[in-house]
Order: C-alpha cells, then sequence, then structure tokens
C-alpha cells in the first residue's frame, strides 16, 4: 500500500494573508477616524450651516472617500449631538438656537460642577499652580483676557480638572458632550468678537475662572463645585442673549 506524503501546512503564506487583512483593517480605520475628525471639524468652525441638509454623497465627494466612512462618521457625529441623520442617506446638520444651547449647558453645568468637586481633593498643587501661573501671566498682557489664548486656556483648565476629578464615568460624559460644546464655545467666540460688551464679558469669564482656582487651592469643593456651575451658567445666558440680539438685528 502506498502512503501518501502529507503537504505540510505553508504558514508563511497564512502569515501573509493575515498581516494584509491587518493592513486593510488598520487603513480602513485610519480612513473612518480621518473622516469623522474632519467632518466634525468643518461642522464646528461653521462651514456646514446650522439647519443645512446634506447627502452623504455630497460629504464623499468634498472629502474624497466612499460613502461608507462617510455614513459611520455621520453616525458617530449624531451621537455627538452635531447632527440628526436622515434615513440612512444623509444628514442635517443640528441647529444652534437658544434652546440647544440651553440643553447641552445644561448637562456640561452639571458635569463641570462634579467634576470640579473631585478635584478638589485630588488635584496636584503643582497642576493648580501651574494653571494658574499661566491665567496670571495672561493678566499681564494688553487685552489678555479678550485675546484667544483665554479661550485655549479655559479649555485646558476644563479639561484638566475633568482628568484629575477621579471618576471615569465623568470624564467619559464630559469627552462625550465636548464636541457638541466646543460647536457652541465657537460660535459663542464669534459672537464676542463683533459685540459692544466684549471686554466685559472677557473679564466676567476671567474672575470666574480664577474663582475655580481659588476653590480648588483651598481644597473646599463645594466652593468648588459652586464656581464651576455658576461659571457655565452664566457663559450660557451671556451666549443665549448675545444669540437672541443678533438674531433679532435688522438685516
Amino acid at each position: 500500500m502506498e502512503l501518501r506524503q502529507l503537504e505540510q501546512p505553508n504558514f508563511g503564506a497564512y502569515i501573509g494573508v493575515k498581516n494584509s487583512v491587518s493592513v486593510m483593517k488598520k487603513k480602513s480605520e485610519t480612513v473612518r477616524t480621518s473622516t469623522y475628525e474632519s467632518l466634525k471639524g468643518e461642522i464646528i468652525d461653521g462651514s456646514y450651516s446650522p439647519g443645512e441638509l446634506v447627502r452623504i454623497s455630497e460629504f464623499a465627494r468634498d472629502l474624497g472617500v466612499s460613502r461608507t466612512p462617510v455614513r459611520d462618521a455621520l453616525y458617530a457625529l449624531e451621537r455627538d449631538f452635531l447632527v440628526d441623520m436622515l434615513d440612512g442617506h444623509g444628514a442635517v446638520i443640528r441647529p444652534l438656537n437658544n434652546d440647544e444651547i440651553q440643553n447641552i449647558n445644561q448637562l456640561r453645568e452639571i458635569i463641570d460642577g462634579l467634576a470640579a468637586r473631585l478635584s478638589a481633593k485630588l488635584m496636584p498643587d503643582e497642576t493648580i499652580a501651574n494653571l494658574r501661573a499661566k491665567f496670571e501671566k495672561m493678566m499681564e498682557e494688553e487685552g489678555g483676557a479678550e485675546s484667544e489664548l483665554h479661550s485655549v486656556l479655559s479649555q485646558e483648565l476644563h479639561r484638566t480638572i475633568t482628568d484629575h476629578c477621579g471618576n471615569w464615568v465623568v470624564q467619559a460624559q464630559w469627552k462625550h458632550l465636548n464636541t457638541a460644546f466646543m460647536r457652541l464655545k465657537q460660535m459663542g467666540w464669534k459672537y464676542w468678537l463683533g459685540s459692544d460688551e466684549r471686554r466685559s464679558l472677557s473679564l466676567s469669564r476671567l474672575h470666574e475662572h480664577l474663582e475655580i482656582l481659588d476653590a480648588l487651592q483651598s481644597r473646599d469643593a463645594a466652593r468648588a463645585e459652586e464656581a464651576a456651575r455658576y461659571h457655565v451658567s452664566r457663559a450660557t445666558n451671556d451666549l443665549m442673549k448675545l444669540n437672541l440680539t443678533l438674531r433679532e438685528a435688522p438685516r
């Protein structure tokens, strides 16, 4: 009886196929991520107007990608409160009216307040001191409170507070909501630049930031929460007032 020699498995070919699949998967993830970030940036900076209807095919054409990563990105952006999907074929850019501002910032006020309360006991002294030094240096500059640096430091302060709160659920919710919040902040920044109240509003935000830092430095959890919530509440009211004024102004 003739014995047939068993063929040895070609492990080299298997590994080659596996590597190819891995490369393709990474490439797909890169395209999906870059598409999401591109669309998010364009919506936040106002390239697409609130209420604008955009088809997936139009997004894909503008970005030079296929429809699949665009569709995936839009579903993610819907979860970020930036768009509303329309039966899988397109999306409507969410409005920037006062209801939207209030709904988003009411939750942001709670999250920021809780993060500040928790961080008052956990944030390192050096971190608080470094943040205060940056704000104080900015204050020494002419028009520092009205500068774009103030906006950057504001974001750094809120992010640092959340990063040190010690609660991963709070951190996850802050990160999730921050995308929509950044869109509101971008709108507010544009409004403030053209407002007669620009200086007074900027100084108000600056004093509120310093009050939060004072509370953190004093390790006063209740005061830190109150200061953070007051800050978000005042900024919300000022933004809604500006938004209403501009919408009612004669064109």
